[in-house]
């Protein structure tokens, strides 16, 4: 049985590795004097996560060289865990002649709305920090959508 009490920092490998195990977070970013929080999906290469919006959305506008946080997560209500994850550094709006051959091959985020036109904006982490409740329990266990998947069986599905 996991101990509920227990609030555990975790190392920055252990971020590391859900970060680049999940695909969905919430970006935030100040714009116009104001904090927005946006959901974004994303993915990761190197040490940068890589995010698509469209020409003109608050990341287009305002991310570039501003303080970028991303925050991942995952809970388990029934069983009472969970983590979180902060990958804090600056955005970069990349335009797509400036990616490398590398950053072009990206499968890219998964994409719920499909244009034809898109802009990158890219957050090198400087800092990862994650907490998480409990012990004995592997945290990427119950991610609903892995992006790198683990070997063997995918946990949580049957």
């Amino acid at each position: 049985m996991t101990d509920r009490s227990v609030l555990m920092e975790m190392e920055t490998a252990e971020c590391e590795r859900l970060l680049r195990a999940g695909v969905y977070g919430r970006l935030v970013l100040v714009a116009e004097g104001r904090i927005e929080v946006i959901p974004v999906n994303y993915t990761t290469h190197d040490d940068a996560v890589w995010v698509r919006t469209a020409p003109g959305s608050l990341l287009d506008r305002y991310a570039d060289g501003a303080p970028l946080v991303l925050e991942v997560d995952h809970v388990d209500h029934p069983r009472s865990h969970g983590w979180s994850v902060l990958a804090r550094g600056h955005g970069e709006r990349v335009l797509d002649a400036a990616r490398t051959a590398a950053e072009r091959r990206l499968h890219g985020p998964p994409r719920w709305v499909r244009r034809d036109d898109e802009v990158w904006v890219q957050l090198r982490w400087e800092e990862l920090t994650g907490r998480r409740t409990g012990a004995g329990w592997d945290p990427a266990a119950g991610l609903p959508v892995w992006s790198i998947r683990p070997a063997g069986p995918t946990p949580g599905l049957r």
